[in-house]
């Protein structure tokens, strides 16, 4: 009766072993591009429940490696934010794919455990293209654009990326208020909270995009699309027009 509990025992073991975990794969995929070019891809005619302009679109071609390479932004990283004053957690494995190629996402690829939080930026260190104008995400089912603004006043209705600066929410992560200050001042997007931080000209060279997702129980898809502003304007002409044109 022993052995044969002790094979049993061993059986279950095994079996537990080769288990598939619960652990969930998910995607980030993030793009970087001139406000110019984010612009002519809204698509006015068809609107989400919000009455934000939806990019359909964009989507598809970036999908399908349509969207030429040589208009996404040079210089623009995405990083795991691992300090836990961010809200999130670091993932069991993170591989970061570039843009190359054919390819336009910067996808992130990372395994965790639903309900679980996970917290990003994209940030450059480059004195080009300094100011992020549009934000666009899929966290409604669909990419469109999302309203950006500082914090509301009086009540005011919230917009759902709030804008501060830099210097604000470094002091909201020492003080380890940022996840606080962010549910309260940011409009959750299918499980995605986003916040500009606005440069410091004497310390950061670009705005930041600081993104905290809550992870669903199915497997899914992040997407983000960034339209930025060079207040310098060292866009060449002919070359955005032809980026710009589409058959």
């Amino acid at each position: 009766m022993i052995s044969r509990a002790l094979i049993g025992w061993a059986i279950a073991s095994l079996c537990f072993l080769i288990l598939p975990s619960w652990a969930v794969e998910y995607r980030l995929q993030v793009t970087n591009i001139d406000y110019r070019i984010f612009s002519s891809y809204l698509d006015r005619s068809s609107t989400s429940p919000s009455g934000e302009e939806t990019m359909q679109r964009l989507e598809a071609r970036l999908d399908s490696m349509e969207f030429p390479p040589s208009a996404v932004l040079p210089g623009r990283e995405v990083r795991l934010l691992e300090d836990p004053a961010y809200g999130g957690q670091v993932p069991n494995r993170l591989p970061f794919l570039p843009a190359t190629g054919k390819q336009s996402w910067t996808t992130v690829v990372w395994d965790a455990n639903p309900g679980e939080r996970v917290a990003f930026v994209v940030r450059s260190d480059m004195a080009a293209w300094q100011e992020v104008w549009d934000i666009a995400t899929n966290g409604t089912g669909v990419l469109r654009r999302l309203t950006i603004g500082g914090p509301s006043l009086f009540g005011g209705q919230r917009r759902e990326v709030p804008d501060v600066s830099q210097n604000f929410l470094a002091n909201a992560v020492d003080r380890g208020t940022f996840v606080t200050w962010l549910q309260q001042h940011a409009k959750p997007i299918g499980g995605m909270y986003l916040v500009i931080g606005r440069r410091n000209e004497l310390i950061n060279s670009a705005d930041r995009v600081y993104m905290l997702l809550t992870l669903p129980a199915e497997p899914r898809t992040f997407k983000v699309v960034v339209g930025w502003q060079d207040h310098d304007d060292r866009s060449d002409d002919r070359t955005l027009e032809r980026l710009l044109w589409r058959p």
